[in-house]
Protein backbone atom coordinates (compact mmCIF):
# COMPACT_ATOMS: atom_id res chain seq x y z
CA UNK A 1 0.00 0.00 0.00
CA UNK A 2 1.59 3.65 -0.94
CA UNK A 3 2.03 6.69 0.47
CA UNK A 4 -0.90 8.24 -1.45
CA UNK A 5 -3.38 5.65 0.11
CA UNK A 6 -2.53 5.81 3.32
CA UNK A 7 -2.79 9.30 3.35
CA UNK A 8 -6.41 9.06 2.15
CA UNK A 9 -7.08 6.14 4.63
CA UNK A 10 -5.84 8.03 7.66
CA UNK A 11 -6.63 11.92 7.26
CA UNK A 12 -8.77 12.81 9.73
CA UNK A 13 -12.49 13.12 8.42
CA UNK A 14 -13.64 16.33 8.55
CA UNK A 15 -17.16 15.13 10.14
CA UNK A 16 -15.17 14.26 12.88
CA UNK A 17 -15.12 17.34 14.01
CA UNK A 18 -15.02 17.92 18.18
CA UNK A 19 -16.45 14.32 18.37
CA UNK A 20 -14.04 12.61 20.87
CA UNK A 21 -10.75 11.42 19.84
CA UNK A 22 -10.26 7.56 21.26
CA UNK A 23 -7.05 5.35 20.89
CA UNK A 24 -8.87 2.26 18.90
CA UNK A 25 -10.91 4.66 16.63
CA UNK A 26 -8.47 7.04 14.98
CA UNK A 27 -4.94 7.30 16.72
CA UNK A 28 -4.64 3.14 17.10
CA UNK A 29 -4.00 3.60 12.67
CA UNK A 30 -1.50 5.91 12.81
CA UNK A 31 0.68 4.53 15.45
CA UNK A 32 0.61 0.65 14.02
CA UNK A 33 0.92 1.80 10.80
CA UNK A 34 3.77 4.49 11.07
CA UNK A 35 5.54 3.26 14.53
CA UNK A 36 5.25 -0.50 15.21
CA UNK A 37 7.11 -1.56 12.37
CA UNK A 38 9.99 -0.28 14.39
CA UNK A 39 8.79 -0.12 17.80
CA UNK A 40 7.91 -3.64 18.39
CA UNK A 41 9.45 -6.55 20.49
CA UNK A 42 13.30 -6.94 18.76
CA UNK A 43 12.63 -4.38 16.39
CA UNK A 44 14.68 -1.67 15.47
CA UNK A 45 13.49 1.13 18.08
CA UNK A 46 14.37 0.50 21.99
CA UNK A 47 10.42 0.57 23.27
CA UNK A 48 7.68 -0.97 22.33
CA UNK A 49 4.61 0.65 20.96
CA UNK A 50 2.69 -2.53 20.23
CA UNK A 51 -0.57 -1.83 22.87
CA UNK A 52 -2.85 0.71 24.53
CA UNK A 53 -0.51 0.83 26.92
CA UNK A 54 2.78 1.11 25.57
CA UNK A 55 1.10 4.06 23.81
CA UNK A 56 -0.45 5.88 26.71
CA UNK A 57 1.96 6.09 28.70
CA UNK A 58 4.27 7.65 26.47
CA UNK A 59 1.66 10.01 24.81
CA UNK A 60 3.63 13.43 25.79
CA UNK A 61 6.46 12.37 24.67
CA UNK A 62 4.25 11.07 21.12
CA UNK A 63 2.97 14.70 20.55
CA UNK A 64 5.87 16.16 21.02
CA UNK A 65 8.41 14.09 18.68
CA UNK A 66 5.40 13.98 16.09
CA UNK A 67 4.61 17.73 16.10
CA UNK A 68 8.41 18.71 15.73
CA UNK A 69 8.47 16.24 12.77
CA UNK A 70 11.51 14.43 14.58
CA UNK A 71 9.50 11.07 14.47
CA UNK A 72 8.88 9.01 12.79
CA UNK A 73 12.19 9.41 10.95
CA UNK A 74 12.11 9.89 6.57
CA UNK A 75 14.90 12.10 5.63
CA UNK A 76 14.00 11.32 1.56
CA UNK A 77 12.36 14.61 0.19
CA UNK A 78 8.93 13.44 -0.41
CA UNK A 79 8.72 16.09 -3.14
CA UNK A 80 11.07 14.83 -5.41
CA UNK A 81 9.81 10.64 -4.99
CA UNK A 82 7.46 9.59 -2.86
CA UNK A 83 8.24 5.94 -2.23
CA UNK A 84 6.17 2.89 -0.70
CA UNK A 85 8.00 2.68 2.41
CA UNK A 86 7.61 6.62 3.15
CA UNK A 87 6.98 7.20 7.09
CA UNK A 88 5.70 10.60 7.70
CA UNK A 89 2.44 11.99 9.02
CA UNK A 90 -0.13 14.53 7.75
CA UNK A 91 -0.95 17.74 9.83
CA UNK A 92 -4.15 16.00 10.40
CA UNK A 93 -2.45 12.83 11.64
CA UNK A 94 -0.78 15.02 13.86
CA UNK A 95 -3.24 17.27 15.16
CA UNK A 96 -5.46 13.91 16.23
CA UNK A 97 -2.14 13.00 18.20
CA UNK A 98 -2.61 16.38 19.89
CA UNK A 99 -5.97 16.15 20.54
CA UNK A 100 -6.10 12.45 21.79
CA UNK A 101 -3.32 13.18 24.48
CA UNK A 102 -4.71 16.50 25.15
CA UNK A 103 -8.09 15.08 25.98
CA UNK A 104 -7.11 11.98 28.18
CA UNK A 105 -5.79 9.69 25.99
CA UNK A 106 -9.41 7.66 25.92
CA UNK A 107 -9.03 3.86 24.53
CA UNK A 108 -12.39 3.88 22.97
CA UNK A 109 -14.13 0.90 21.85
CA UNK A 110 -12.59 -2.75 22.16
CA UNK A 111 -13.50 -4.11 18.57
CA UNK A 112 -11.51 -3.03 16.21
CA UNK A 113 -9.30 -4.53 13.57
CA UNK A 114 -5.62 -6.31 14.40
CA UNK A 115 -2.66 -4.93 14.15
CA UNK A 116 -2.04 -7.64 10.66
CA UNK A 117 -4.91 -5.67 9.26
CA UNK A 118 -4.19 -2.00 10.27
CA UNK A 119 -0.70 -1.93 8.92
CA UNK A 120 0.43 -1.70 5.06
CA UNK A 121 -1.02 -4.88 3.42
CA UNK A 122 2.36 -5.28 1.49
CA UNK A 123 4.19 -5.25 5.74
CA UNK A 124 5.03 -8.98 6.84
CA UNK A 125 3.92 -9.29 10.47
CA UNK A 126 4.10 -12.97 10.83
CA UNK A 127 7.07 -14.63 12.33
CA UNK A 128 9.86 -15.31 9.75
CA UNK A 129 10.08 -18.97 8.78
CA UNK A 130 13.95 -18.87 8.87
CA UNK A 131 16.18 -17.02 11.22
CA UNK A 132 19.88 -17.92 10.76
CA UNK A 133 22.67 -16.32 13.09
CA UNK A 134 26.38 -16.57 13.39
CA UNK A 135 27.19 -20.13 15.15
CA UNK A 136 28.27 -18.14 18.23
CA UNK A 137 28.50 -14.45 19.92
CA UNK A 138 31.19 -12.61 18.68
CA UNK A 139 33.55 -10.68 21.52
CA UNK A 140 34.33 -7.15 20.87
CA UNK A 141 36.82 -6.00 22.69
CA UNK A 142 37.08 -2.44 24.31
CA UNK A 143 40.45 -0.83 22.65
CA UNK A 144 38.68 1.43 20.88
CA UNK A 145 39.85 -0.37 17.85
CA UNK A 146 36.96 -0.61 14.57
CA UNK A 147 36.33 -4.16 13.66
CA UNK A 148 35.23 -5.97 10.18
CA UNK A 149 34.59 -9.09 10.40
CA UNK A 150 33.34 -11.56 8.00
CA UNK A 151 31.14 -14.39 9.56
CA UNK A 152 30.24 -18.05 7.47
CA UNK A 153 26.68 -18.66 8.66
CA UNK A 154 26.17 -22.46 7.29
CA UNK A 155 22.61 -23.57 5.89
CA UNK A 156 21.06 -27.31 4.95
CA UNK A 157 17.22 -26.51 4.24
CA UNK A 158 15.13 -29.35 2.98
CA UNK A 159 13.61 -27.78 -0.57
CA UNK A 160 14.38 -24.80 -2.07
CA UNK A 161 12.31 -21.87 -1.08
CA UNK A 162 11.17 -18.24 -2.58
CA UNK A 163 12.33 -15.46 -0.57
CA UNK A 164 9.17 -12.79 -0.09
CA UNK A 165 11.32 -10.62 2.30
CA UNK A 166 14.39 -10.61 4.35
CA UNK A 167 15.31 -8.46 7.74
CA UNK A 168 18.59 -7.67 9.06
CA UNK A 169 18.53 -7.97 12.72
CA UNK A 170 21.13 -6.15 14.93
CA UNK A 171 22.09 -7.75 17.75
CA UNK A 172 24.24 -4.44 18.82
CA UNK A 173 23.11 -1.25 17.86
CA UNK A 174 25.21 0.73 19.24
CA UNK A 175 28.25 -0.61 17.56
CA UNK A 176 27.24 -1.79 14.46
CA UNK A 177 28.10 0.92 11.46
CA UNK A 178 26.76 -1.70 8.89
CA UNK A 179 26.35 -5.00 7.43
CA UNK A 180 26.60 -6.40 4.17
CA UNK A 181 25.18 -10.58 3.59
CA UNK A 182 25.80 -12.58 0.00
CA UNK A 183 23.93 -15.95 0.04
CA UNK A 184 26.11 -18.73 -1.24
CA UNK A 185 24.80 -21.66 -3.16
CA UNK A 186 27.20 -24.26 -2.21
CA UNK A 187 27.18 -27.71 -3.62
CA UNK A 188 27.84 -31.05 -2.05
CA UNK A 189 31.24 -31.43 -2.85
CA UNK A 190 32.02 -28.52 0.31
CA UNK A 191 32.31 -29.09 3.21
CA UNK A 192 30.04 -25.91 4.55
CA UNK A 193 30.96 -26.35 8.45
CA UNK A 194 34.83 -26.65 8.11
CA UNK A 195 37.25 -24.20 9.00
CA UNK A 196 36.88 -21.03 10.79
CA UNK A 197 33.43 -19.78 11.17
CA UNK A 198 34.59 -15.81 10.59
CA UNK A 199 37.32 -13.77 9.41
CA UNK A 200 39.03 -10.69 10.96
CA UNK A 201 39.61 -7.64 8.50
CA UNK A 202 43.46 -7.92 9.35
CA UNK A 203 43.51 -11.63 7.69
CA UNK A 204 41.32 -10.78 4.81
CA UNK A 205 44.37 -11.17 2.75
CA UNK A 206 45.12 -14.65 3.89
CA UNK A 207 42.50 -16.53 5.84
CA UNK A 208 39.72 -15.47 3.69
CA UNK A 209 41.27 -17.46 1.02
CA UNK A 210 39.49 -20.95 3.12
CA UNK A 211 36.07 -19.28 1.92
CA UNK A 212 36.72 -18.69 -1.87
CA UNK A 213 34.95 -22.04 -2.60
CA UNK A 214 31.93 -20.72 -0.80
CA UNK A 215 31.53 -17.70 -3.30
CA UNK A 216 31.18 -19.79 -6.56
CA UNK A 217 27.08 -19.26 -7.30
CA UNK A 218 25.94 -15.69 -5.20
CA UNK A 219 21.90 -16.32 -4.54
CA UNK A 220 21.35 -12.78 -3.31
CA UNK A 221 23.28 -9.81 -1.94
CA UNK A 222 21.55 -7.42 0.31
CA UNK A 223 22.80 -5.63 3.84
CA UNK A 224 21.35 -3.33 6.40
CA UNK A 225 22.37 0.48 7.28
CA UNK A 226 21.50 2.06 10.62
CA UNK A 227 17.53 3.08 10.25
CA UNK A 228 17.05 0.67 7.71
CA UNK A 229 13.83 -1.51 7.69
CA UNK A 230 13.00 -4.86 6.27
CA UNK A 231 12.86 -5.55 2.53
CA UNK A 232 10.20 -7.10 0.93
CA UNK A 233 9.44 -8.01 -2.81
CA UNK A 234 6.09 -7.80 -4.87
CA UNK A 235 4.53 -10.99 -6.06
CA UNK A 236 6.71 -13.01 -8.61
CA UNK A 237 9.91 -10.80 -7.35
CA UNK A 238 12.18 -11.90 -5.19
CA UNK A 239 14.99 -14.73 -4.91
CA UNK A 240 15.36 -18.58 -4.56
CA UNK A 241 16.75 -19.58 -1.18
CA UNK A 242 19.00 -22.51 -1.96
CA UNK A 243 18.50 -25.74 -0.05
CA UNK A 244 22.42 -25.90 0.65
CA UNK A 245 24.84 -23.16 1.12
CA UNK A 246 26.53 -20.60 3.50
CA UNK A 247 25.68 -16.52 4.52
CA UNK A 248 28.49 -14.89 4.22
CA UNK A 249 28.29 -11.84 6.57
CA UNK A 250 30.29 -8.88 6.97
CA UNK A 251 29.71 -6.75 9.77
CA UNK A 252 31.61 -3.63 10.76
CA UNK A 253 32.04 -2.69 14.24
CA UNK A 254 32.83 0.89 15.60
CA UNK A 255 34.54 1.05 18.48
CA UNK A 256 34.26 0.41 21.73
CA UNK A 257 35.53 1.33 25.46
CA UNK A 258 34.31 -1.93 27.04
CA UNK A 259 34.36 -5.51 25.84
CA UNK A 260 30.70 -6.38 24.70
CA UNK A 261 29.04 -8.64 22.49
CA UNK A 262 27.28 -9.40 19.05
CA UNK A 263 25.21 -11.82 17.84
CA UNK A 264 22.73 -10.89 14.61
CA UNK A 265 20.37 -11.97 12.59
CA UNK A 266 19.40 -12.36 9.48
CA UNK A 267 15.42 -13.05 9.07
CA UNK A 268 13.93 -14.90 6.14
CA UNK A 269 10.12 -15.03 5.18
CA UNK A 270 9.43 -17.82 2.49
CA UNK A 271 6.45 -17.82 -0.13
CA UNK A 272 4.65 -20.33 -2.05
CA UNK A 273 4.13 -18.33 -5.34
CA UNK A 274 6.95 -19.07 -7.64
CA UNK A 275 9.46 -16.99 -8.36
CA UNK A 276 9.34 -15.02 -11.58
CA UNK A 277 12.11 -12.36 -12.10
CA UNK A 278 14.92 -12.64 -9.78
CA UNK A 279 16.17 -9.61 -7.79
CA UNK A 280 19.47 -8.34 -8.17
CA UNK A 281 21.75 -5.92 -6.69
CA UNK A 282 24.47 -3.12 -7.95
CA UNK A 283 27.18 -1.25 -5.55
CA UNK A 284 27.68 2.23 -7.13
CA UNK A 285 30.66 4.06 -5.34
CA UNK A 286 32.27 3.02 -3.21
CA UNK A 287 33.78 -0.87 -3.65
CA UNK A 288 31.58 -1.14 -6.26
CA UNK A 289 31.38 0.22 -9.73
CA UNK A 290 32.04 3.68 -10.70
CA UNK A 291 34.24 6.38 -10.40
CA UNK A 292 34.16 9.08 -7.94
CA UNK A 293 35.01 12.47 -8.79
CA UNK A 294 37.03 14.31 -7.59
CA UNK A 295 38.99 11.45 -5.62
CA UNK A 296 38.18 11.40 -2.06
CA UNK A 297 40.51 13.80 -0.48
CA UNK A 298 39.13 16.79 1.15
CA UNK A 299 40.89 19.80 2.45
CA UNK A 300 40.28 20.39 6.08
CA UNK A 301 37.70 22.46 6.87
CA UNK A 302 35.61 22.53 4.06
CA UNK A 303 32.35 21.07 2.26
CA UNK A 304 33.35 19.57 -1.12
CA UNK A 305 31.01 18.02 -3.23
CA UNK A 306 31.32 14.66 -5.40
CA UNK A 307 29.79 12.70 -8.27
CA UNK A 308 29.20 8.88 -9.46
CA UNK A 309 28.61 8.66 -13.21
CA UNK A 310 27.53 4.84 -14.41
CA UNK A 311 26.35 3.96 -17.59
CA UNK A 312 24.52 1.02 -17.87
CA UNK A 313 24.37 -1.36 -20.62
CA UNK A 314 20.61 -2.76 -20.60
CA UNK A 315 17.35 -1.74 -19.64
CA UNK A 316 16.42 -1.95 -15.74
CA UNK A 317 13.56 -1.86 -13.24
CA UNK A 318 14.67 -0.38 -10.07
CA UNK A 319 12.52 -1.66 -6.69
CA UNK A 320 14.85 -0.34 -4.07
CA UNK A 321 17.63 2.46 -3.94
CA UNK A 322 19.81 2.54 -0.61
CA UNK A 323 21.81 5.59 -0.37
CA UNK A 324 25.04 5.20 2.22
CA UNK A 325 27.22 7.76 3.65
CA UNK A 326 29.16 8.07 6.94
CA UNK A 327 28.95 10.93 9.73
CA UNK A 328 30.67 13.43 7.35
CA UNK A 329 27.87 13.26 4.85
CA UNK A 330 25.51 17.11 4.66
CA UNK A 331 23.49 15.60 1.32
CA UNK A 332 22.65 13.14 -0.82
CA UNK A 333 20.91 13.46 -4.51
CA UNK A 334 20.69 10.61 -7.04
CA UNK A 335 18.58 10.54 -10.76
CA UNK A 336 19.46 9.28 -14.26
CA UNK A 337 19.04 10.59 -16.98
CA UNK A 338 17.82 8.90 -20.06
CA UNK A 339 19.60 8.84 -23.82
CA UNK A 340 16.54 11.82 -24.89
CA UNK A 341 18.05 13.90 -21.87
CA UNK A 342 14.64 12.90 -19.85
CA UNK A 343 15.86 13.49 -15.91
CA UNK A 344 14.37 10.48 -13.91
CA UNK A 345 14.87 11.40 -10.31
CA UNK A 346 15.92 8.20 -7.82
CA UNK A 347 16.24 9.86 -4.05
CA UNK A 348 17.09 13.07 -2.82
CA UNK A 349 18.16 13.92 1.37
CA UNK A 350 18.71 17.44 1.80
CA UNK A 351 19.98 16.89 5.35
CA UNK A 352 21.76 13.76 5.45
CA UNK A 353 21.52 11.80 8.65
CA UNK A 354 23.73 8.59 9.39
CA UNK A 355 21.25 7.39 12.28
CA UNK A 356 18.29 7.16 9.66
CA UNK A 357 19.43 5.71 6.42
CA UNK A 358 16.82 3.44 4.76
CA UNK A 359 16.36 1.58 1.48
CA UNK A 360 13.94 3.12 -0.39
CA UNK A 361 11.27 1.65 -2.36
CA UNK A 362 9.69 2.99 -5.04
CA UNK A 363 6.04 2.96 -5.53
CA UNK A 364 6.10 0.70 -8.77
CA UNK A 365 8.52 -0.80 -10.62
CA UNK A 366 11.04 2.42 -12.22
CA UNK A 367 12.09 1.49 -15.73
CA UNK A 368 15.06 2.77 -16.32
CA UNK A 369 16.63 2.41 -19.91
CA UNK A 370 19.52 1.29 -21.04
CA UNK A 371 22.59 2.10 -23.77
CA UNK A 372 23.78 5.81 -23.03
CA UNK A 373 21.95 6.34 -19.79
CA UNK A 374 24.18 8.22 -17.33
CA UNK A 375 23.11 7.19 -12.83
CA UNK A 376 24.19 10.63 -11.48
CA UNK A 377 24.73 10.43 -7.43
CA UNK A 378 25.75 13.83 -6.16
CA UNK A 379 26.75 14.43 -2.59
CA UNK A 380 28.09 17.25 -0.28
CA UNK A 381 30.62 16.11 2.24
CA UNK A 382 32.16 18.56 5.13
CA UNK A 383 35.59 18.30 6.97
CA UNK A 384 35.86 20.00 9.84
CA UNK A 385 38.80 19.46 12.06
CA UNK A 386 39.74 22.25 14.65
CA UNK A 387 43.05 21.63 15.28
CA UNK A 388 44.15 20.87 12.15
CA UNK A 389 45.94 23.49 9.64
CA UNK A 390 43.20 24.57 6.72
CA UNK A 391 46.13 24.28 4.44
CA UNK A 392 46.54 20.44 5.35
CA UNK A 393 44.64 17.79 3.66
CA UNK A 394 42.88 14.91 4.79
CA UNK A 395 43.09 11.64 2.87
CA UNK A 396 39.60 9.88 3.37
CA UNK A 397 40.27 7.63 0.99
CA UNK A 398 40.10 4.03 2.98
CA UNK A 399 38.53 5.77 5.55
CA UNK A 400 34.95 7.23 3.82
CA UNK A 401 32.78 5.36 1.72
CA UNK A 402 30.11 6.99 -0.86
CA UNK A 403 27.84 3.83 -2.00
CA UNK A 404 24.42 3.92 -4.10
CA UNK A 405 23.41 0.03 -3.84
CA UNK A 406 20.44 -0.22 -5.90
CA UNK A 407 17.77 -3.62 -6.39
CA UNK A 408 16.82 -3.85 -9.57
CA UNK A 409 15.60 -6.20 -12.18
CA UNK A 410 16.99 -6.80 -15.82
CA UNK A 411 14.71 -6.20 -17.88
CA UNK A 412 14.26 -9.22 -20.68
CA UNK A 413 11.04 -7.48 -21.32
CA UNK A 414 9.43 -4.11 -21.12
CA UNK A 415 7.68 -3.83 -18.21
CA UNK A 416 7.74 -0.96 -14.90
Amino acid sequence: MGFALLFNLFCVPETLGQNTVTYTEHIAPIIQTNCTPCHKPDGAAPFSLVTFQDVARRARTIQSVTQSRYMPPWKADPHYVSFANERRLTNEQIALIRRWTESGTKRGPEAVPSIPNLISKNALQRKPDLVLQPKRAFTIRGTGAENFVMFKIPFELPINQNVQAIEFSPGNRALLHHANYAVQMVGPEVDIHAGNDYVLSDQFLTNLQEFKPLMRNLAYYGGWIPGASKQEFPAGIGFTMPKRGVILLTVHYGPSTVDTTDRSQIKLYFTKTPIEREIQATSIGSGGLGKIEPPLVIPADSIKTFRVHLKTSTDLSLLYVWPHMHLLGKSFKAWATTPEGKEIPLVSIPEWDFRWQESYKFQRLLRIPGDSLSIVVVLLVLVLFLFMPSQEEFLLTNLYTIMFFVHHLIDKVGIA
